[in-house]
C-alpha cells in the first residue's frame, strides 16, 4: 500500500469486522475528502479506495468491477452509500442540505464544513449533480449565512455566483479572513486599553505630593505677610510716640544681624523698603511687597 492508501481508513461493512472498523457515515465522509484532495488519476484513487476496503464493503466493489473495469470512484463511493448508509432519499437528503442554517456563534468556516457534509450526502444519492456542487454550495451559503456577515460582504461572495469558487478555496479564503478580522480586534483591544496602571498610580502619587508641597508653601507665605503687615502697623503707631520708645521698637524690628555690625548701607526702611533710613524718618509711600522681599533675604 503507498504512503497515499495509508492516509484512508478502513471500512468492511461486516459483523465480524466491528472490533476496528468505524461507521459507515464518518468513513464516507473522511474517505470522500481525502479523494477530492488528490491531485493523481482516477485509477489510483480507486486503487486506494479498494485497498481501504474488506469484506462486504469490498465484495461491492469487487462486482461493480466486474460489470465496468473502469468504474469510476464517485460511483463506486454511492454504490458504498446504497448499500451501508442510510435509506434517506435524494429529496429529504436535498432538504436537509437546503434546511441548514448558520447557527448562533457559529463561525462561517464551520457552517461551510457542515454545507459540504450535507451536500456530498445530496450528491451521492443523486440529489444534486458533482458539476453543481461548487454553485450550489456557494448560493446556499449566501443566502443561510447570518444578515450582513463581514466576512461574506469582504469576500464579495454574492458577486460570484456566476464563476463560484471550489470547497477548497472557499474554505480556504473563508479561514483566512476569519483569521485576519480576528487579529484586527485584538489590535484594536490593545490599543484601546491603557498597557499598565503603574503610570496612572505614579501620576496619582506625584500629584498629591505637589498639593503637599503647595500648602505648605503657601502657610509659610501667609504666616510671614502677617508677621510684616504687623510690623508695619506697629511701625505707624512708633511715629506718634517719643523718640526712645520708637528707637527701642524699631531696634526690635530690625532683621537678624550677624555678629559683626552692619554698614549703614545695610539698613532699610520698613515702610518704603529703601536702604539708608529708618521707617521712623520716611516720607515714600508705603512698598509691602519690597519691604517682604528684603526681609525674605535677611
Amino acid at each position: 500500500m503507498s504512503n497515499s492508501c495509508r492516509k484512508l481508513r478502513s471500512f468492511a461493512g461486516g459483523e465480524e469486522f466491528e472490533p476496528w472498523e468505524e461507521e459507515f457515515e464518518p468513513w464516507l465522509e473522511h474517505t470522500t475528502k481525502m479523494l477530492q484532495k488528490w491531485a493523481v488519476p482516477n485509477a489510483e484513487k480507486r486503487r486506494c479506495l479498494i485497498e481501504s476496503l474488506a469484506g462486504p464493503a469490498l465484495d461491492v466493489i469487487r462486482t461493480l468491477k466486474l460489470i465496468d473495469p473502469g468504474v469510476s470512484v464517485r460511483d463506486c463511493l454511492e454504490a458504498l452509500d446504497h448499500t451501508f448508509g442510510s435509506v434517506e432519499g435524494p429529496k429529504n437528503s436535498y432538504c436537509n442540505f437546503l434546511n441548514s442554517q448558520q447557527q448562533k456563534g457559529e463561525k462561517a468556516s464551520a457552517y461551510i464544513q457542515r454545507l459540504e457534509r450535507l451536500l456530498q450526502k445530496a450528491v451521492m444519492r443523486g440529489a444534486v449533480t458533482a458539476e453543481q456542487m461548487n454553485q450550489t454550495k456557494l448560493a446556499q451559503t449566501v443566502r443561510e449565512t447570518q444578515y450582513l456577515n463581514p466576512i461574506l460582504l469582504h469576500l464579495q461572495l454574492k458577486e460570484r455566483r456566476k464563476h463560484p469558487p471550489s470547497y477548497s478555496q472557499l474554505i480556504k479564503k473563508v479561514r483566512e479572513e476569519e483569521k485576519r478580522q480576528a487579529a484586527s480586534k485584538l489590535w484594536e483591544a490593545q490599543t484601546l486599553e491603557p498597557a499598565s496602571t503603574t503610570p496612572l498610580q505614579t501620576a496619582s502619587v506625584l500629584m498629591v505630593s505637589t498639593k503637599k508641597k503647595l500648602a505648605q508653601q503657601m502657610q509659610v507665605l501667609t504666616e510671614r505677610i502677617a508677621e510684616l503687615q504687623s510690623t508695619i502697623a506697629r511701625a505707624k503707631a512708633s511715629r506718634g510716640k517719643e523718640p526712645h520708645t520708637g528707637a527701642m521698637e524699631r531696634s526690635a524690628f530690625k532683621a537678624p544681624v550677624p555678629s559683626r555690625r552692619r554698614g549703614k548701607g545695610q539698613i532699610f526702611c520698613y515702610r518704603c523698603g529703601q536702604e539708608g533710613h529708618s521707617a521712623a524718618r520716611c516720607r515714600n509711600k508705603e512698598n509691602p511687597s519690597l519691604v517682604y522681599e528684603k526681609l525674605r533675604i535677611s
